[in-house]
């Protein structure tokens, strides 16, 4: 107990002075209701983030880490509502011509956060930046043309039918920028332009990002102010900062801190199921992993019931050694015949050539979920003689690295709202590295029933293809899904409106201080 209560103790000092020194350069000093001024009136939402953002364009490399503040700042053509709904957002409308023809009708009167108005050759030019970003554009290179009809109409056609282009374009990756805000790629990161409810104001990597509400908002301005990203690792310090008042609203909450929560009158907290995918990925361009009998040996070592019941308290889905939830069109349960067996794994490496096992790295991000994780993967592999030394880097260098392929073994997760981005992105050629694929394994044949799967008018084949893609990449094992991830998150008492989106990044939009 006294253990307990002294590791709070200095968490709660920790946390204190990282408050304290973490403000954002250049803010004029706030009010102890985070106003700014003498006014009762809060106004200004402080977030407590588990990860920094490695980029402030939404262009460069999909993470949710990004991707959470970025989604404040810019709108898409059409956007997914909390329910993953499909709904109407800078394009108010739009008309199926045919089966590669799909034709958008712009909202007229939009405002871009340096005044211009927004315009079809803003559209044009910002799917096209997308298109030919590698960090984003596996999932847009079937787009063959974007045309701009007049100030307000643009038909974008697609190579082939493409099922999925209303969700693509509801991702980030595919938010509609100013174009005369982008000077340069470097000049953008630090200055952008978007449409959305909130504009930027100041960033330091590592640090606060600072936003403001966006006055001439199409959708009316936000009843918040300002907001305070804040990225606090640990989620112990997060509740904290919940509990002492120095946060507003904090995302990923440990298990067992919800639970204390629960009596807590000042503290009110949220919980729904997601559609992120936590996995365990092997770079297939190195030895071992270039070995099958070595990854599906791997498959059978993790357990990932055990992996849940350490790392989420038992608040998670066992991800059925599928990268597709459950929540999502084309999940199949029975893809595999894998299950947690030491002695099988042990067989499969010595079959393999490594029969007292092998050593190698097992890279991680630093947060506590990638640090937790990285312990209860490197002990269920020490089981069957793998020792694997846990690498932790900082999340921008764990993004970029991996993306170029410099690990062995690495934890990830990774979000999507329907199955050909997901798929696509783990496994097909066109997302090697930064896009998705950091396991560097493909073959023709998934890569043709992905794309057959995307293209197919026939809803029944495209589900039959993605049980067939699942049950392929499960036997060649290049990463092994464990979890399916329980969303949550914990706020003040008079925060309002504010709910959980199922692909992770939440809108801030809607809340407000009651």
């Amino acid at each position: 107990m006294k253990k307990r209560v002294f590791a709070l103790f200095t968490a709660m000092f920790l946390l204190c002075g990282m408050l304290a020194g973490c403000g954002p350069t250049g803010s004029s000093s706030s009010t102890p209701d985070g106003s700014g001024s003498g006014s009762d009136t809060k106004d200004t939402l402080v977030v407590a983030i588990p990860e920094s953002p490695t980029y402030m364009d939404p262009m460069v490399q999909a993470t949710i880490a990004t991707f959470r503040v970025t989604t404040q700042m810019f709108d898409r053509l059409v956007m997914m509502d909390n329910d993953m709904n499909l709904v109407p957002a800078l394009a108010e409308s739009w008309e199926v011509i045919d089966d590669t023809t799909t034709v958008f009708h712009l909202r007229q009167g939009v405002k871009f956060h340096n005044g211009e108005e927004m315009t079809s050759e803003d559209v044009k030019y910002s799917l096209e930046r997308c298109i030919a970003n590698p960090g984003v554009n596996y999932n847009y290179l079937i787009i063959e043309s974007i045309t701009c009809d007049d100030d307000y109409t643009v038909t974008i056609k697609t190579s082939e039918p493409f099922n999925a282009l209303l969700y693509r374009l509801s991702l980030d990756a595919a938010s509609i920028i100013c174009k005369s805000a982008d000077t340069s790629a470097e000049e953008f990161n630090k200055h952008p332009v978007g449409t959305g409810p909130f504009k930027f104001v100041s960033w330091e990597l590592g640090g606060d990002v600072v936003l403001e509400a966006f006055e001439d908002y199409w959708g009316g301005a936000p009843a918040v102010k300002r907001i305070i990203f804040r990225t606090i690792p640990e989620a112990l310090n997060r509740t904290i900062g919940l509990e002492t008042g120095e946060v507003d609203l904090a995302y990923d909450l440990g298990i067992t801190d919800l639970e204390s929560l629960a009596g807590n009158e000042s503290v009110t907290t949220l919980t729904s199921p997601s559609t992120t995918v936590w996995f365990v990925g092997m770079n297939v361009q190195k030895a071992p992993f270039d070995n099958e009998k070595v990854r599906q040996a791997v498959a059978y070592a993790l357990d990932p019931q055990g992996y849940i019941d350490l790392v989420f308290s038992g608040e998670a889905t066992p991800a059925n050694y599928t990268m597709l939830p459950p929540s999502v069109d084309g999940y199949v349960s029975d893809c595999s015949d894998y299950s947690y067996n030491v002695e099988k794994a042990k067989e499969l490496l010595a079959e393999a050539g490594y029969p007292d096992g092998f050593s190698t790295t097992l890279w991680c991000s630093d947060t506590q979920v990638m640090r937790d994780s990285a312990v209860v993967i490197q002990e269920q592999l020490r089981q069957i003689g793998i020792t694997a030394e846990v690498k932790t880097l900082e999340n921008g260098q764990f993004q970029s690295e991996t993306g170029n392929g410099a690990q062995d073994m690495f934890i990830m997760s990774k979000t999507s709202i329907d199955p050909d981005s997901m798929l696509r992105s783990m496994y097909h050629t066109e997302a090697l590295g930064p896009s998705g694929n950091r396991c560097f394994w493909t073959t023709p044949e998934v890569d043709a029933m992905i794309d057959e799967a995307s293209t197919t008018t026939d809803t029944e084949h495209a589900m039959e293809l993605y049980a067939e893609i699942q049950r392929t990449v499960a036997e060649a094992a290049p990463l092994v899904p464990l979890a399916v991830e329980h969303l949550n998150a914990g706020m003040q008492s008079n925060v309002k409106g504010f709910g959980l989106y199922p692909g992770k990044s939440h809108y801030i939009n809607g809340t407000y201080f009651e």
